[in-house]
């Protein structure tokens, strides 16, 4: 007998998503070109493929490694790849990891475990 009726999962992801949305933040997402890697993580030009809705936190959980600097919850669908560039509010940030969050087997959102980068 599942825990979750299909209308609470669906209640439960769009609860999540209207918070994600309510935030009022939005990101740019940088990916690098296909192919090109030819000098390191940094180096190589990156160009936006889109934006997306997202809650940021500047100040991740302490379970998480030393060198995480923020979390971000976006939306399920959201198209981003470990090592991709999201820009916001003149910050940089490279994606280091990309968890599916779940409730009862149900994904609500994903969360971002981000590194800032500088870039000039």
């Amino acid at each position: 007998m599942p825990l979750l009726s299909g209308s609470e999962c669906a209640s439960a992801v769009s609860d999540v998503r209207a918070m994600i949305c309510s935030s009022g933040q939005m990101a740019a997402v940088l990916r690098r070109d296909v192919g090109e890697n030819l000098f390191g993580h940094d180096a190589e030009p990156f160009n936006e493929v889109g934006t997306l809705p997202l809650e940021l936190n500047r100040t991740p959980p302490e379970d998480l490694p030393g060198d995480i600097d923020a979390v971000a919850s976006v939306l399920p669908e959201a198209d981003v790849q470990d090592e991709d560039r999201l820009t916001l509010e003149g910050e940089t940030y490279r994606i280091q990891t990309i968890v599916e969050e779940r409730l009862f087997g149900v994904v609500t959102h994903k969360s971002l475990r981000l590194v800032q980068i500088d870039v000039g």
